[in-house]
């Protein structure tokens, strides 16, 4: 195979994998448009109970700069793009509820000395919320009475607040409306964005096209005449004992080149079928018809790379140790991809436990 199709190949292989990433991000946004969106156009998480013993519940500042960005002179302002819905109650019947938003600025001198939690971190899945609390000994006044909020909502039952998306540096501040400590509400968080379905729709349409023009890269890559095995050498033939028979040592069987139907050397199409996981173990299988040391990688590459993909995912959702999981399983997975290459370009069936067993009985 020349140096070209090789590069062609490579090249139609990393394609299609981004082709595959198009057509599921585009699936995951259109699938959420239909599923999560409310009845005002909203993307809502479910309801989160907050109870806290400070006096207030305050979110991480978002540092918000895109207006030179989006200055084409198309009439678009941020507002546009994302609209944000704060929706909460009181659990206290005593109380009620106060939900704002400010500059950080103003939040953070209107709260100093004030003890206060903030909002570090928000898991989707599993749905749960981590806090850094900040002490403080003054008591705030009530942050009804205070005229810096950009946006505001208060009083009793369930309390909506809506506000579009502004350049600046915000967060949205959740009290009870006397400024009382101990808070204890019910939040659920939107966000309206009118863009995401287009965006799903050009994802899947960019996906689609990238996938017929990789399919079409890899099939010019690999098509043509098959590769036929070279004739032997010349070499002299021995008679045995009683002069009939020849004898042929097993040396001159090995250079007899094994008959391949993707026309590749099978010890490049095999490291090929480590370069992208189980994706490019997937296409060799699938167009290598003849080579079992071909269809013996990339089985091996289905298993062993598929096994830690899913391996990762799952592991990934643990708590606290997650994250050190799944460093692991990316450290393992390197190393294997760098060996079972160099290993099939040497020409050897390299076994990883049972796995290779599996690949072996499987093809032979």
């Amino acid at each position: 195979m020349s140096v070209g199709r090789i590069i062609l190949l490579i090249l139609g292989i990393i394609g299609l994998l981004i082709s595959i990433s198009l057509l599921m991000g585009g699936g995951a946004l259109l699938w959420a448009d239909n599923t999560i969106k409310d009845s005002e156009g909203y993307y809502t998480t479910r309801t989160i109970q907050i109870e806290k013993d400070s006096y207030a519940i305050v979110t991480g500042p978002a540092d918000i700069d895109v207006d030179v960005a989006w200055d084409w002179g198309w009439g678009w302002d941020l507002g546009d793009l994302v609209t944000f819905k704060v929706e909460g109650s009181n659990n206290e019947p005593s109380n009620q509820i106060f939900i704002g938003v400010a500059r950080e600025s103003d939040i953070n001198t209107y709260l100093d000395s004030v003890e206060y939690d903030e909002m570090t971190r928000f898991h989707i899945y599993p749905l749960s919320v981590d806090y850094r609390n900040h002490p403080g000994n003054m008591v705030p006044v009530a942050p009804t009475s205070q005229t810096f909020w950009t946006e505001s909502a208060h009083g009793a039952g369930t309390q909506v607040l809506e506000w579009e998306l502004e350049a600046g540096s915000y967060s949205l501040v959740l009290m009870n409306d006397d400024g009382s400590a101990g808070v204890d509400i019910d939040i659920v968080f939107g966000a309206k964005i009118p863009l995401l379905f287009g965006v799903g729709v050009g994802l899947l349409v960019a996906g689609t096209v990238g996938l017929f023009i990789s399919i079409l890269m890899i099939y010019l890559a690999v098509r043509g005449r098959r590769a036929v095995p070279s004739k032997p050498p010349e070499v002299p033939v021995l008679a045995d004992e009683e002069g009939e028979k020849p004898i042929v040592g097993p040396e001159v069987m090995n250079q007899v080149k094994e008959k391949t139907s993707v026309g590749i050397e099978p010890n490049v199409a095999g490291v090929l079928c480590y370069v992208v996981g189980w994706i490019t173990g997937i296409i060799f299988f699938i167009l290598e018809k003849d080579s079992k040391f071909i269809r013996f990688h990339a089985l091996q590459s289905i298993v062993v790379f598929g096994v830690l993909s899913v391996a990762g995912t799952v592991l990934s959702w643990m708590p606290v140790f997650g994250g050190f999981f799944r460093v692991i399983i990316c450290i393992l997975g390197f190393v294997l991809w760098v060996v079972l290459m160099v290993k099939a370009y040497q020409g050897e069936k390299y076994k990883i436990l049972w796995a290779g067993d599996f690949a072996e009985k499987q093809v032979s």
